[in-house]
């Protein structure tokens, strides 16, 4: 069976799923009067993903990320999986799966598919405590739900990661990189040593009112044509000047 991935939790898109996992949970619940849990999973690119769960006996049976749960035939086939009690012997579950959730007291479950707009299958599952309570009404409204909880994994998986935040030793390796560049093109366009050209790095930052950093990038940049080449001479060299 291959390895189901969690999101990482407290992150997105498992936040915003988890909400509306929890809204549903307490309107199944008040319309069948049965104690609910449920998970959301989604198949993509090749992956099994667990987006959230909510529920004390779900996470430790570790029913949610098994793999061989009602949840994957929905995502396998795009149809609905609808279980009124567990303890029947028909159905398209894993024994084992079947087992850990008795003993967790669970005795019927939904898991409904909804298609992800750019490739996949997201599939809601729910829980209850109370065999046959799969009335028209919830069905109906777990499948909104269902819809809207892939609307938001679509919306978030277009998303990019945001770039990890730089050290602060990380952050001045780069800034005396950038300006050890910028001191050896000044050294070859002036003519002048290290120190002199230091200097000229220090008076222009104070005068323009900017970095060290960013006036060493304006001296590089200025120093190269916009071929890419290096360009220490004629316009070149006089824009480094200016810089």
């Amino acid at each position: 069976m291959a390895e189901v991935c969690a999101v990482w939790p407290g992150s997105e898109p498992a936040r915003s799923v988890l909400a509306l996992l929890d809204d549903l949970i307490g309107l199944v619940t008040g319309r069948t009067g049965s104690a609910a849990e449920g998970a959301v999973h989604a198949h993509r690119r090749g992956a099994d993903w667990l987006i959230a769960s909510t529920g004390e006996r779900l996470t430790r049976t570790g029913a949610a990320a098994d793999g061989a749960g009602p949840w994957r035939a929905a995502l396998g086939t795009g149809a609905p999986v609808v279980l009124p009690d567990l303890r029947d012997a028909d159905g398209p579950v894993a024994e084992p799966w079947r087992a850990a959730a008795l003993r967790a007291g669970f005795r019927g479950v939904l898991a409904l598919p909804a298609p992800l707009a750019r490739g996949g299958t997201a599939a809601l599952t729910l829980y209850l405590d109370e065999p046959g309570s799969w009335e028209p009404e919830v069905v109906r409204r777990a499948g909104g739900f269902a819809g809207e909880m892939a609307s938001l994994i679509e919306l978030h998986s277009t998303i990019p990661a945001r770039e990890p935040a730089v050290s602060e030793v990380e952050a001045a390796r780069r800034t005396r990189a950038s300006v050890d560049h910028a001191v050896g093109v000044l050294m070859e366009v002036r003519g002048c040593d290290e120190v002199e050209a230091r200097h000229v790095l220090d008076v222009l930052g104070a005068s323009q009112g900017r970095t060290l950093e960013a006036v060493a990038a304006s001296v590089v940049r200025h120093a190269v044509r916009p071929g890419g080449r290096g360009g220490l001479g004629g316009g070149s060299a006089k824009a480094a000047r200016r810089a």
